[in-house]
């Protein structure tokens, strides 16, 4: 089953993948598709592997589709320079109440090292640890610094870190360039195309007596 969205350019893995630490914006922008590319990022980004369970797998995974509209949505209205509304607030504060779990003191056979780790439901974490990523963010940063690409091929989130906080593109090297390029080529486009009779003139010079 293929969940998700794709509106990105095709040359996704060109791009610097990790242009934020904001662990929100990895998660909006990654490209996976199915149950398994999904379970695949998770484990990628620290976050757990899915259920093993195969009856559950597929009944939890939606949620994440859940999660990642919300994100996008809260970075469409922070583009726009609104706040979240407080139907959005209110997802995220239940996404963290959603992701309980206590931690263990796991030792190693000889109790020569140990190790504490939380332990829970993996998924309610791993969706609990993405909403306190964009909260936090949204306390400490505000969410003027979110934004979304410019380029309508492509809408991946970013942090504005510049000083003026007005970048508009994820990623200046492609989208950015893209821009410049097409904007160039809609420019030549509008100017005439020379006729025959819009040759230089020739210049006359006066011939002396």
């Amino acid at each position: 089953m293929i969940y998700g969205y794709t509106n990105m350019a095709d040359d996704t893995q060109t791009r610097s993948s990790h242009q934020s630490e904001e662990l929100f914006v990895e998660f909006a922008n990654a490209s996976w598709r199915t149950d398994d590319e999904l379970r695949s990022w998770l484990t990628t980004a620290g976050l757990g592997s899915a259920d093993p369970s195969p009856s559950s797998v597929p009944r939890e995974l939606p949620a994440f589709v859940t999660l990642r509209v919300l994100v996008q949505s809260i970075a469409s209205r922070a583009d726009a320079g609104l706040p979240p509304t407080q139907d959005q607030v209110s997802s995220l504060n239940q996404l963290m109440r959603d992701g309980p779990h206590h931690h263990e003191l796991i030792a190693d056979p000889g109790r020569t090292a140990f190790t504490v780790v939380a332990t829970g439901e993996t998924l309610d974490q791993a969706r609990s640890a993405i909403a306190l990523s964009l909260a936090r963010f949204l306390a400490e940063d505000g969410p003027g610094r979110l934004g979304l690409c410019a380029s309508e091929t492509c809408r991946w989130l970013f942090v504005d870190r510049s000083a003026a906080g007005r970048r508009r593109w994820c990623d200046m090297r492609i989208c950015g360039n893209r821009s410049k390029v097409r904007r160039h080529r809609e420019r030549a486009r509008r100017l005439p195309v020379p006729g025959p009779d819009d040759a230089q003139p020739r210049q006359v010079l006066d011939t002396l007596a």
